[in-house]
């Protein structure tokens, strides 16, 4: 780092990586640690599946409101409230004794996150010279690589050898530290109180997503019980108040112009986002079944997602020679095949002395083809903006990114819950959660097929100011 940045910068770089890896590690030792946390608070698994959801609820209600935030208070200022609030709320969910409690704490860990990083990379475009902006952004993506991977085998240590509360209370060092060196080392960047707030649209998106989001996933507990589509009929009366309220809004807490190009379209929220849902699913998906369905301990479920995750992290500087060797359609179509074909894999697997090998070896495979696929969706997003469109496309990918993601996690807790149900269990079983997986995987597939004559053979095909 001495070699390629200036000391300004490498004080930015240290306390955006140090923040960008708290947020990371907290999401990924959290979901080895779901069983134990249920058995702790008296409810199934699978309604844990919420803790999740909420969490990117929260963390896409709020994302708007970052940069806002940031210019009317000052990036400095808001992102030391949302240190303080982060170990915060990570200490309510340590003490919480039930299941409420719990959700709400990681509803407020959730908001907290969404101000944390945007911000933080908000600081760091800001304050690091152009020259140097590379190598920066180098390093601080670095973290969201390494704690994914290293975080399911901590958690899983953590709960094996000490207990389920110390996942939480691990961030409260680690913000400590965070929060003195952002207050020493972070230079005060003059806000602007001219900036403007669109209350209303955030307030309407927020509320929407909060009932779409919370309704969708309370299905576990039943298709009759009426709570849920109350929850997600209220979500669609706001969604569509929202977007009236956007479209006639001079300066929209998000714009939507982007979604008019596309590939830009297809990439966020058509085939090429479905087509990721079921490697985001497996956040729920693989710690419960690897626990629940094959009797591993929270610590070996771990070490086993080290596969999943370091598959991903490797495959990063391949990603590009992939691409101009075997051309990029190609390339991102049959990476997506490979996984769903891993994950069918574990899916249909079955306890014996090859299960440990099988699992690894797939699990490899589809870090592989998640890194693949996910860096070919991104760039596709992208590559078909122009100048004009690239701030909004920006917000609106990242929303679109982290709503997906709550809803890969509670179609998979939805279907694992209803099959349950079919076969009259009271709690699921192994096949429950293999049904939950194929069912994701033929999602997937569709998705892929689909994908298949949307894309273009090569990204250098596409021209931006031509895309819209």
């Amino acid at each position: 780092m001495k070699r390629f940045l200036s000391l300004r910068s490498r004080d930015v770089v240290i306390v955006v990586a140090v923040s960008m890896f708290m947020a990371q590690l907290d999401g990924a030792v959290l979901a080895i640690a779901l069983p134990e946390i249920s058995r702790a608070l008296g409810v199934p698994p699978v309604s844990l599946s919420l803790s999740i959801t909420i969490y990117l609820t929260m963390l896409v209600a709020m994302l708007p409101i970052s940069g806002w935030a940031a210019d009317r208070f000052g990036p400095r200022r808001v992102f030391l409230i949302a240190t303080v609030g982060f170990a915060a709320s990570s200490a309510l969910c340590a003490v919480a004794e039930s299941y409420w409690p719990f959700i709400l704490a990681r509803a407020l860990q959730g908001a907290a996150a969404a101000l944390l990083t945007p911000v933080g990379r908000l600081i760091l475009l800001r304050e690091t010279p152009k020259d140097e902006l590379v190598d920066a952004l180098a390093i601080t993506a670095m973290p969201m690589l390494v704690a994914p991977t290293l975080g399911p085998s901590i958690g899983g240590f953590i709960v094996d050898y000490a207990r389920w509360e110390y996942i939480f209370l691990l961030n409260l060092p680690i913000a400590a530290v965070l929060f003195v060196v952002a207050w020493l080392r972070i230079p005060a960047i003059p806000p602007d109180p001219a900036r403007k707030f669109d209350l209303v649209g955030t307030t309407l998106l927020s509320a929407a997503l909060m009932c779409l989001l919370t309704g969708f996933d309370r299905l576990t507990g039943g298709l009759l019980r009426p709570l849920p589509w109350t929850l997600l009929a209220i979500g669609a009366v706001l969604a569509w108040a929202t977007l009236q309220h956007i479209r006639r809004h001079p300066d929209p807490i998000v714009s939507l112009e982007a979604m008019r190009i596309p590939g830009f379209r297809t990439a966020a929220i058509g085939a090429g986002a479905v087509v990721r849902l079921p490697a985001r699913s497996m956040l729920l998906a693989l710690p419960l079944l690897f626990q629940l369905g094959f009797g591993f301990s929270p610590f070996v479920a771990g070490l086993l997602l080290i596969a999943l995750n370091g598959g991903d992290l490797v495959t990063k500087p391949a990603t590009q020679p992939a691409y101009q060797r075997f051309g990029y359609r190609e390339t991102v179509i049959w990476a997506s095949m490979a996984g769903l074909v891993a994950l069918a894999a574990i899916a249909l697997a079955q306890p014996g002395h090859w299960l440990v090998p099988l699992l690894v070896v797939a699990l490899t495979v589809a870090g592989i083809a998640r890194s693949l696929v996910f860096t070919g969706m991104t760039s596709l997003s992208f590559a078909t903006l122009t100048k004009a469109h690239l701030s909004s496309g920006n917000v609106v990918a990242n929303i679109a990114m982290q709503l997906f993601n709550a809803i890969a996690v509670s179609a998979t807790a939805v279907i694992v819950s209803l099959s349950a149900q079919a076969g009259g269990r009271a709690d699921p079983a192994v096949i429950d959660y293999r049904i939950a997986m194929l069912t994701i995987v033929a999602i997937g597939l569709v998705s892929t097929i689909r994908l298949w004559g949307q894309l273009p053979r090569d990204l250098q095909e596409i021209h931006p100011d031509e895309a819209s």
